[in-house]
């Protein structure tokens, strides 16, 4: 005698619906998620698979709150690698603000340590311009600015908030080459910007209606 319910997985969400025998084949209606399904059909000892036909869509305000696991350690690696930036960065200004000259001297030395290790004459290093404080001052200025960037976009990410600003904070987070956590900055960085690039990481901003 054949069972007058048969227990059927939701195509939707999975859940364990009981649908009574004389309804297979029919439309029925999910009470966990509310999605709409016609119910399998018995094919010999087995029944077919259910054939999902619609899903309410969800308000903007449960999309927002559901964690996006594939945006969350771009965003965390970003912030990192800004505060790194900023710090290390902002150290070497606050030394050549200090004593330029010392700044330079040591540059200089550490420059000829180098130029010997490589198998160079150490007066190839010279005229190297990263080794007065002008240019080196710049280029960490430069560094703090990419840092600065790199982690106000994690942070836009981690809050939802400001589309663009990820977007920005990803790209100088790539182009912040003069920093050793460049490596790290372009991985976070383009990892970012693949996630953003797509519908799902464009919903991961949908309250600020980040789809323009």
């Amino acid at each position: 005698m054949p069972p007058e319910t048969e227990v059927i997985s939701c195509p939707a969400c999975k859940h364990l619906v009981r649908v009574p025998a004389d309804w297979l084949g029919q439309t029925v209606q999910c009470p966990e998620c509310q999605a709409k399904f016609t119910a399998p059909v018995r094919d010999g000892d087995r029944l077919t698979d259910p054939v999902l036909l619609s899903r309410p869509d969800e308000p903007a305000e449960v999309r927002a709150g559901r964690p996006d696991s594939l945006l969350w350690l771009p965003a965390w690696g970003l912030m990192l690698v800004g505060v790194v930036a900023v710090a290390a960065d902002g150290y070497t200004l606050f030394t050549i603000a200090r004593d330029p000259a010392g700044f330079e001297e040591g540059k200089r030395a550490q420059a000829v340590q180098v130029a010997k290790w490589l198998g160079q004459p150490p007066e190839a290093v010279a005229g190297n311009a990263l080794v007065r404080a002008g240019p080196a001052a710049g280029v960490a200025g430069y560094g703090v600015a990419c840092g600065l960037a790199a982690f106000a976009g994690g942070l836009a990410m981690a809050l939802r908030r400001g589309y663009r600003v990820a977007q920005a904070g990803c790209v100088l987070a790539i182009l912040n080459l003069p920093e050793l956590c460049c490596v790290p900055g372009a991985v976070f960085g383009l990892w970012g910007l693949l996630m953003l690039a797509g519908e799902e990481g464009r919903s991961h901003f949908v309250r600020e209606g980040a789809s323009g």
